[in-house]
């Protein structure tokens, strides 16, 4: 069927297939460029010089909505995501150890391509500078696809003539595969976000705690990368990694009020410390519900961190 579906609409379907997949819908680019590559029907070069323009095309449009939007890109690009919580993880991970080299290689980790484009962008990273190294991926990621097909093509050929066989049971076995693999990634969600239920604090309470005589110690754990992509916090937070909690707290009372906050969807990365926070004997520590979008969007004052820097130049 996908070998029918090339044979009539040629090239174009290929440039749909990577121009929609860059664009973040829910498509898969790499079987349409293997297979394309098999069939012999268009030179290798062609089809990789395709893929390559119909790749920097897709990001090309994030790379303007990170330069006007900055984080609220970002913040929508999770939200749509399967795993917006692992997604945001691994994006940020990746940049700050690579910063935009992470763009030669983003496109063979699933996720981590939409995201890294728009926060590469509002990072400051120059238009010359991004699509050298996107450019680049794209060559690396479709050159290989391409090398595939036409490695395999005997191979391929057969497979599609079994699956032709078969006829259409195999379309609906495929389609069954993929919609019990998206089940299974939402029940791994479900279950961890269950695990990790705790009473949250909205940000209409936090603000009138930070009113008190003694006021909470609110900790932003959020990413460097993160940090640098929206250089802002609520007055008064400690920017503490993780692995830094144990140091930076020990002369806390234990039963000081603490409120955690961070930038992915349903506070995960938050719940986890204050459950370890929980297990080091602060028996008062509430992860904010809505982390500091909720903040800002409720009107209450942000302060630029100081001293923060881009993880990556301008130019």
């Amino acid at each position: 069927m996908l070998f029918d579906l090339i044979a009539r609409f040629g090239l174009w379907l290929v440039f749909l297939n990577i121009f929609g997949q860059a664009l973040g819908l829910p498509l898969r680019a790499y079987p349409t460029l293997i297979v394309t590559a098999s069939t012999s029907l268009f030179p290798p070069m062609s089809i990789v010089a395709l893929a390559v323009v119909a790749a920097l095309l897709g990001d090309a449009l994030w790379f303007l909505a990170g330069r006007r939007y900055g984080h609220h890109i970002l913040r929508l690009m999770c939200r749509l995501s399967i795993s917006p919580d692992t997604c945001v993880s691994r994006t940020e991970g990746a940049i700050g150890r690579h910063g935009v080299r992470v763009l030669m290689f983003a496109r063979f980790v699933p996720g981590l391509s939409a995201l890294s484009v728009p926060m590469a962008c509002a990072l400051g990273v120059s238009w010359r500078t991004f699509l050298m190294y996107d450019a680049i991926g794209a060559v690396l990621w479709s050159g290989l696809a391409v090398a595939l097909g036409v490695g395999f093509a005997s191979h391929i050929v057969a497979v599609l003539d079994a699956f032709d066989t078969l006829g259409r049971g195999v379309l609906w076995l495929v389609v069954l595969i993929f919609a019990l693999y998206l089940l299974n990634r939402w029940l791994n969600r479900y279950r961890l976000l269950r695990s990790l239920r705790m009473a949250r604090i909205g940000v209409q309470t936090l603000e009138s705690w930070m009113k008190d005589d003694i006021t909470p110690v609110v900790i932003d754990v959020r990413s460097a990368a993160r940090r640098a992509v929206d250089p802002f916090t609520i007055p008064g937070a400690l920017a503490i990694e993780p692995d830094e909690i144990a140091a930076k707290l020990k002369d806390v009372p234990r039963d000081r009020r603490i409120v955690v906050f961070c930038a992915c969807p349903n506070e995960v990365t938050a719940a986890k410390l204050a459950q370890d926070l929980r297990r080091q004997g602060f028996s008062e520590v509430r992860p904010l519900l809505g982390g500091l979008d909720a903040w800002r969007d409720a009107g209450y004052t942000v302060e630029k961190i100081d001293g923060m820097e881009m993880l990556v130049p301008a130019h």
